[in-house]
């Protein structure tokens, strides 16, 4: 984060993954878990959310009460969103936003916005599940603060950037 990039880190990023490391299957979530996705709903309920066109179809219209922003250079995406055509675009508009600002996906949009993320709820699914998509390594980049949320099948663990060691 050098040069034009942020020298502040303006991301909270969103995500289920299984314990086997994936996050979709075919454009799809692989699994149905009604109590992760009444936390996403609280969690992110009246703040921007960010995802990439290929998130924003497999979900199939805007999320209710929360700006949808899709990041794609494709200007066929209708819907009552606000479209960024790269990266580079979305941080030169909200790098000196107090909002929240939520990533829910896809794995490129993950990966690409990793570096300007400071935390990251990651729903962490006890059951390995086939899939062809999977969440970006963070070992090196992130440690655990807590868990937020814990059931049967699941916990939410809160994950915060480690301290830059100089």
């Amino acid at each position: 984060m050098t040069g034009n990039s942020l020298d502040k880190r303006i991301f909270t990023a969103v995500a289920a993954m299984s314990c086997n490391g994936v996050i979709g299957n075919k454009g799809q979530l692989p699994w149905h878990l009604s109590d992760d996705l009444k936390f996403f709903k609280k969690l992110t309920f009246g703040s921007p959310v960010i995802m990439g066109r290929k998130t924003y179809e497999s979900i199939g219209r805007p999320l209710p009460g929360r700006k949808n922003i899709v990041i794609s250079s494709n200007a066929n995406i209708y819907g009552d969103i606000e479209i960024h055509q790269s990266i580079e675009e979305l941080i030169d508009v909200y790098k000196d936003s107090t909002e929240s600002l939520f990533i829910i996906g896809g794995a490129q949009i993950y990966s690409a916005l990793l570096n300007w993320t400071k935390e990251i709820y990651l729903t962490y699914i006890y059951k390995e599940y086939s899939g062809d998509t999977y969440f970006p390594q963070i070992d090196n980049d992130f440690k655990l603060d807590g868990i937020e949320f814990k059931t049967d099948e699941f916990e939410v663990r809160k994950m915060i950037r480690k301290p830059v060691v100089t």
